[in-house]
């Protein structure tokens, strides 16, 4: 049995205590009466996960058994989740693989034979051969690719239109899903809130859906990222058009990666064996020595792979909510009232195969982490967040041309989401080079830094100040925040606001996935 989450209160005999620092894993000590607030530990993983799909292919939820679905002469589209979700093992099949396998099995058993797989890319960058080999397996990807195995692509010609959004935009979805017969939804559900029921089809819809979905002009003050055209959306999640049925598979993980080198930082620190402290030693030594470029990949490797806690397969609107309770049960943490000050550690996740550029890190931390942690906001309106994160001003040459200008060109001008979505959102929008190296090459969408920046406004309205620990200067100041050293120089920038003697908390724990922009 897993043990529910706790406030602890700091004392004297605590620990230091593990704080993410980007590719960093560091011990801070915390100020006297802080509370520590630890997330529920990670329910049981599961021993027989091949019994376990089957049983979920075979009884699932709201639906006929997968195989009574599978007809001989239908039109079958496998859609899977994207490196934005961890490869789940580092020395045995990712789970989508073992997932995926399942159904091709019983696909050929019941003699369908035209199959294709799509990575449920939305506006994100497609998946190169050896990263779609990463999540399928080179069997898989024998088989089906290159011509049958393949990412979405948001500006394709082949779009189809299956309704409108409120705004009589229409709602264009992939075409190879919109006419097929039976689409069947692989997702790893990773994090409380990704995107609920709607899951499905927002990460196979065009670019023009995606960005009136998006818009920031059309969201109320505080509302969240994506949630413009929800009730359209959500007629979609069980068919999308008039024809293709929706099965969806949804696998939840342990919070935090499992393995030798690693299960010590899912353990509360007061807990620590004399092999956890060493451990964490040598866990720290190399990240203050190797280079940044190493030190990403040690974090990849530092742990074997996540747990896996539950299957569920069935009807999308029965799925995703059982789905989102279990989450909740294993994630959230629960907190008596808000405080003047929380602390957030923001890690480099190891599934983008890269450092965060400081765009995408700002969204993580107060899009995802600040907003998904626990069930209302841990700090008061008006109150300040202390992140941690070096918001190194690097952007990946391949992945992120539209990132380094909206750096580079939009940042320098505003930080304001209303004028940036009114000024300069048309203009990224419609230039074809970013639409050429989207299709051609490996790059997000030139949308993509847009939205992400529009899924930390929420936070940022929430709040009064916002600080890095750690954070380069320049990046830091021009995503609008403050930087600082120390937690203790943090502090004190944040005395103007929240007094000299603050309510303090810190959110232990980090999440497995990257923010879901679509």
């Amino acid at each position: 049995m897993s043990r529910p989450g706790f406030v602890l209160s700091v004392d004297a005999q605590t620990p230091p205590l593990v704080v993410f620092q980007g590719e960093k894993v560091l011990l801070e000590r915390l100020p006297i009466d802080a509370s520590v607030l630890y997330p529920p530990e990670a329910l049981p993983g599961i021993h027989s996960l091949d019994a376990a799909i089957d049983d979920a292919l075979d009884t699932p939820v709201d639906s006929d058994p997968l195989s009574a679905l599978l007809k001989r002469g239908s039109r079958v589209t496998i859609v899977f989740e994207d490196l934005t979700q961890p490869v789940t093992s580092r020395t045995a099949p990712d789970v989508r693989q073992r997932v995926i396998e399942h159904v091709l099995e019983r696909a050929a058993a019941a003699g369908v034979d035209d199959v294709e797989l799509i990575a449920a890319t939305g506006l994100r960058r497609r998946l190169t051969a050896q990263d779609l080999q990463r999540v399928l397996g080179e069997r898989i990807y024998a088989s089906f690719g290159p011509d049958h195995v393949r990412s979405h692509d948001a500006e394709s010609d082949s779009l189809v239109t299956v309704g409108e959004l409120p705004d009589t935009t229409p709602i264009e979805v992939n075409g190879r899903v919109a006419s097929s017969d039976l689409v069947i939804s692989v997702r790893l559900a990773t994090a409380v809130g990704n995107e609920g029921a709607a899951a499905v089809a927002t990460k196979l819809i065009g670019a023009k859906t995606a960005r009136a979905r998006g818009a920031f002009a059309n969201r109320g003050a505080g509302a969240a990222a994506d949630t413009n055209g929800a009730d359209a959306f959500d007629g979609l999640v069980d068919t999308i058009g008039d024809k293709a049925q929706v099965f969806t598979i949804d696998v939840t993980l342990t919070p935090e990666p499992t393995g030798p080198a690693s299960a010590f930082l899912s353990k509360r620190e007061r807990e620590w064996s004399l092999t956890d402290r060493a451990l964490s030693a040598g866990l720290q030594a190399a990240t203050r020595i190797l280079p940044s470029r190493a030190r990403v990949g040690l974090a990849q490797v530092s742990g074997v792979g996540y747990g896996v806690t539950s299957v569920v397969a069935g009807k999308p609107s029965s799925v995703h909510p059982l789905t989102e309770s279990f989450l909740t049960q294993q994630q959230v943490g629960q907190f008596d009232s808000p405080a003047d000050v929380a602390l957030f550690g923001i890690p480099n996740p190891g599934s983008i195969g890269s450092s965060l550029n400081p765009v995408t890190a700002a969204a993580l931390g107060l899009g995802q982490i600040f907003n998904g942690s626990t069930a209302e906001p841990v700090v008061r309106a008006g109150g300040t967040a202390i992140f941690y994160h070096p918001l190194t001003p690097w952007f990946h040459p391949l992945h992120d041309p539209a990132y380094i200008d909206f750096f580079a060109e939009v940042l320098t001008k505003t930080t304001d989401p209303a004028v940036i979505s009114a000024e300069y959102e048309e203009k990224f929008a419609a230039d074809p080079w970013y639409r050429h190296v989207y299709q051609t090459s490996f790059a997000n969408h030139a949308l993509h830094p847009f939205h992400a920046w529009y899924s930390a406004a929420p936070a940022i309205d929430h709040l009064g100040e916002v600080i890095f620990v750690g954070g380069d200067h320049e990046a830091t100041r021009r995503l609008g925040f403050k930087s600082a050293t120390t937690l203790a120089d943090a502090l004190e920038m944040a005395s103007d606001s929240v007094g000299l003697t603050p309510s303090i908390t810190y959110v232990h724990g980090a999440p497995v996935s990257v923010p879901e922009v679509s």
